[in-house]
């Protein structure tokens, strides 16, 4: 067999996130529900029909000129006040992400994240050789007070400050938190006193349930010291591939000539701006977050009555749950259980940038059926007897 000569980031082949058991429940899945999909075949025959030259060639470097234009007005609804110049279209939020590190990175530069995080950003970010600087969470999000004797600590000690920070400010992937208003505030206070850019991971926030909204990071943002990152990917459907970046322009330029595809897919484009045009995207949020809320209240409901002895964090919006088992219960070995009852969940260890605490499990309520949210807890709590047995 010939000895490929493979790069150190290939080089260790494990399981993906993106890897499913056959047959299973997934309450571990991000993806959208399919009774929410939309029904876009007008926008891609008018794509393919009336915007053909455009749609079918090389998309331009920053993105379709009327979709950056709609992202600025559905932005602005936010009180998120840029223009065209600021909008970089990409194939995604995790895509925008990925850019902002190529832009700012070197190998072993420091990050800062929350601990736990988005887990396939921390996945993207190591192969950029980030040394990550991790900060707990409270229920107000990141502790910026730890956050700021860290900074203070390596500020004293002569040695190199962070350069970027990545945080999911409104409903967590996989917390669930939503950041105070007080620590947003003071979150860019100190990205502009240590010199970080932040990056605000927004796919969620139009989800809210309940309570009400606070400003984002970029809405916040004098100095020019956010990147937001937003994505259609879970407010009107994940297959179409198509996320943006805002920020100040000679951030976001450079981040467009870090584009291995050039130009995202102009088709894809001309779709979402139809779809943000007519005033349908809103209209399509809605019914995502009716239908959001129903899941979230079946898995809260069914975890209570099957995972008793899990303390499970009620979002106010997102699609994701976290419970914490009881100290000593391994999430992984949980997880790989639940498979053989025939339902699939997520590790906690995997969201974790360092140590891992080791008993927390992510959910996703999004993609199945409440009914099958009840069903799935039900095998996972038997999985869980049958752990404590074995015990």
């Amino acid at each position: 067999m010939t000895d490929f000569r493979f790069a150190r980031r290939s080089q260790i082949i494990g399981k993906s996130v993106y890897d499913h058991a056959p047959g299973v429940i997934l309450l571990s899945v991000g993806s959208a529900y399919p009774g929410t999909l939309p029904n876009l075949t007008a926008e891609a025959d008018e794509a393919a029909g009336q915007f053909v030259a455009q749609s079918m060639q090389y998309g331009p470097l920053m993105g379709l000129d009327d979709l950056r234009d709609s992202v600025v007005s559905y932005l602005a609804e936010d009180g998120v006040v840029c223009s065209r110049d600021n909008v970089l279209i990409t194939n995604g939020a995790k895509h925008a992400t990925d850019l902002v590190a190529r832009t700012f990175l070197e190998p072993g530069d420091r990050m800062i994240v929350s601990a736990p995080t988005y887990m396939t950003t921390l996945q993207s970010l190591r192969t950029h050789g980030a040394n990550f600087l991790a900060i707990p969470q409270d229920d107000e999000g990141m502790r910026t007070d730890i956050l700021e004797r860290r900074l203070e600590t390596l500020a004293a000690n002569g040695e190199q400050q962070p350069k970027l920070l990545f945080d999911v400010p409104d409903f967590h992937n996989p917390t669930g938190i939503t950041m105070s208003l007080k620590r947003r505030e003071k979150l860019i206070e100190l990205a502009e006193r240590f010199d970080f850019v932040i990056i605000e991971d927004d796919p969620y926030r139009r989800i809210r349930f309940e309570g009400e909204s606070i400003p984002s990071l970029k809405s916040l943002d004098r100095s020019g010291v956010v990147v937001m990152v937003g994505t259609v990917s879970k407010i009107l459907a994940p297959g179409i591939r198509i996320g943006w970046a805002i920020g100040e322009h000679e951030i976001v330029r450079r981040m467009a000539m870090q584009k291995s595809d050039g130009g995202s897919c102009p088709f894809t484009q001309r779709i979402v701006t139809s779809v943000m045009q007519s005033g349908k995207l809103i209209e399509h949020i809605g019914v995502v977050r009716d239908r959001m809320r129903l899941h979230r209240d079946a898995m809260i409901e069914a975890l209570a009555e099957h995972l008793p002895d899990a303390k499970v964090r009620r979002p106010e919006g997102g699609y994701f749950l976290w419970a914490e088992l009881p100290e000593g219960v391994s999430g992984d070995a949980l997880a790989a259980k639940a498979v053989e009852h025939g339902v699939e969940v997520g590790s906690g260890r995997l969201c974790f940038p360092e140590d891992d605490p080791g008993n927390f499990l992510r959910f996703s309520y999004s993609l199945v059926e409440p009914d099958t949210i009840r069903e799935g807890a039900r095998r996972l709590g038997s999985a869980y007897r049958d752990m404590a047995h074995a015990a």
